[in-house]
Protein backbone atom coordinates (compact mmCIF):
# COMPACT_ATOMS: atom_id res chain seq x y z
CA UNK A 1 0.00 0.00 0.00
CA UNK A 2 2.55 2.65 1.09
CA UNK A 3 5.48 3.22 -1.27
CA UNK A 4 7.50 6.17 0.05
CA UNK A 5 7.37 9.32 2.13
CA UNK A 6 8.45 12.78 0.99
CA UNK A 7 8.60 15.31 3.82
CA UNK A 8 7.35 18.79 3.01
CA UNK A 9 9.11 21.61 4.84
CA UNK A 10 7.08 24.81 5.27
CA UNK A 11 9.56 27.66 4.74
CA UNK A 12 9.68 31.43 4.33
CA UNK A 13 11.83 31.27 1.18
CA UNK A 14 11.68 28.23 -1.12
CA UNK A 15 14.61 29.38 -3.27
CA UNK A 16 16.81 29.71 -0.18
CA UNK A 17 15.81 26.19 0.90
CA UNK A 18 16.72 24.82 -2.53
CA UNK A 19 20.07 26.59 -2.42
CA UNK A 20 20.89 25.18 1.02
CA UNK A 21 20.00 21.60 0.16
CA UNK A 22 21.69 21.87 -3.24
CA UNK A 23 24.90 23.64 -2.18
CA UNK A 24 25.40 22.03 1.22
CA UNK A 25 23.92 18.53 0.81
CA UNK A 26 24.23 18.03 -2.95
CA UNK A 27 20.50 17.80 -3.68
CA UNK A 28 19.28 18.05 -7.25
CA UNK A 29 16.24 20.24 -7.98
CA UNK A 30 13.47 18.15 -9.51
CA UNK A 31 10.35 20.34 -9.80
CA UNK A 32 9.02 23.77 -8.94
CA UNK A 33 5.91 25.94 -9.14
CA UNK A 34 6.15 28.26 -10.88
CA UNK A 35 9.03 27.20 -13.12
CA UNK A 36 11.18 30.21 -12.13
CA UNK A 37 11.61 32.21 -8.90
CA UNK A 38 9.99 33.31 -6.75
CA UNK A 39 8.82 29.77 -6.06
CA UNK A 40 5.76 28.80 -4.03
CA UNK A 41 6.69 25.10 -3.99
CA UNK A 42 9.66 22.98 -5.08
CA UNK A 43 11.14 19.54 -4.64
CA UNK A 44 14.70 18.27 -4.60
CA UNK A 45 16.20 14.80 -4.65
CA UNK A 46 19.00 13.37 -2.53
CA UNK A 47 19.97 10.00 -4.02
CA UNK A 48 16.35 8.97 -4.50
CA UNK A 49 15.03 10.71 -1.36
CA UNK A 50 12.53 13.44 -2.23
CA UNK A 51 12.19 16.57 -0.10
CA UNK A 52 9.59 19.25 -0.77
CA UNK A 53 9.46 22.90 0.25
CA UNK A 54 6.29 25.00 0.37
CA UNK A 55 6.27 28.72 1.01
CA UNK A 56 4.26 29.50 4.16
CA UNK A 57 2.11 32.25 2.58
CA UNK A 58 1.06 29.83 -0.18
CA UNK A 59 0.27 27.17 2.43
CA UNK A 60 -2.06 29.55 4.26
CA UNK A 61 -3.89 30.29 0.99
CA UNK A 62 -4.49 26.56 0.48
CA UNK A 63 -5.25 25.66 4.11
CA UNK A 64 -6.69 28.80 5.69
CA UNK A 65 -7.25 27.13 9.07
CA UNK A 66 -3.80 25.63 9.35
CA UNK A 67 -1.67 26.71 12.28
CA UNK A 68 2.00 26.72 11.36
CA UNK A 69 4.39 26.37 14.28
CA UNK A 70 6.87 29.17 14.74
CA UNK A 71 9.28 26.51 16.02
CA UNK A 72 10.27 24.14 13.20
CA UNK A 73 12.53 22.24 15.62
CA UNK A 74 9.40 20.37 16.73
CA UNK A 75 10.01 18.25 13.61
CA UNK A 76 13.23 16.26 13.08
CA UNK A 77 14.02 14.84 9.66
CA UNK A 78 15.98 11.61 10.11
CA UNK A 79 18.09 10.49 7.14
CA UNK A 80 19.81 7.11 6.85
CA UNK A 81 23.08 7.46 4.93
CA UNK A 82 25.96 5.23 3.87
CA UNK A 83 28.86 7.07 5.52
CA UNK A 84 28.01 9.38 8.43
CA UNK A 85 31.61 10.39 9.15
CA UNK A 86 32.36 11.39 5.55
CA UNK A 87 29.15 13.42 5.36
CA UNK A 88 29.93 15.09 8.68
CA UNK A 89 33.40 16.09 7.49
CA UNK A 90 31.87 17.57 4.34
CA UNK A 91 29.21 19.54 6.23
CA UNK A 92 30.62 20.58 9.58
CA UNK A 93 32.14 23.89 8.48
CA UNK A 94 29.02 24.86 6.50
CA UNK A 95 26.24 24.25 9.02
CA UNK A 96 25.24 24.65 12.64
CA UNK A 97 26.13 21.33 14.27
CA UNK A 98 23.84 20.39 17.15
CA UNK A 99 25.40 16.99 17.85
CA UNK A 100 28.74 15.70 16.59
CA UNK A 101 28.98 12.09 15.34
CA UNK A 102 28.11 9.74 18.14
CA UNK A 103 27.47 6.02 18.59
CA UNK A 104 24.00 5.57 20.04
CA UNK A 105 22.82 2.69 22.24
CA UNK A 106 20.18 1.82 19.61
CA UNK A 107 22.81 0.75 17.08
CA UNK A 108 23.37 3.81 14.93
CA UNK A 109 26.19 6.29 14.46
CA UNK A 110 24.66 9.74 13.92
CA UNK A 111 25.05 13.50 13.96
CA UNK A 112 22.58 16.37 13.92
CA UNK A 113 22.52 19.82 12.30
CA UNK A 114 20.10 22.74 12.03
CA UNK A 115 19.21 24.15 8.60
CA UNK A 116 18.79 27.91 7.90
CA UNK A 117 15.06 27.70 8.71
CA UNK A 118 15.57 26.04 12.09
CA UNK A 119 14.69 22.50 11.03
CA UNK A 120 16.68 19.78 12.78
CA UNK A 121 18.24 17.19 10.46
CA UNK A 122 19.81 13.99 11.80
CA UNK A 123 22.01 11.77 9.61
CA UNK A 124 22.43 8.17 10.75
CA UNK A 125 24.33 5.07 9.74
CA UNK A 126 23.30 1.67 11.04
CA UNK A 127 26.24 -0.03 12.77
CA UNK A 128 27.03 -3.66 12.48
Amino acid sequence: MFRKVAPMFLVDDVERAIQFFQNVLGAKPSASLPKSPPYEWASVELDGVELMFWEKEAVWKEYSGLVISANPASFIAYFYVEDVDALYERLRSKVEVLMEPKDQFYGVHEFTIRDPFGFVLTFAQVKG
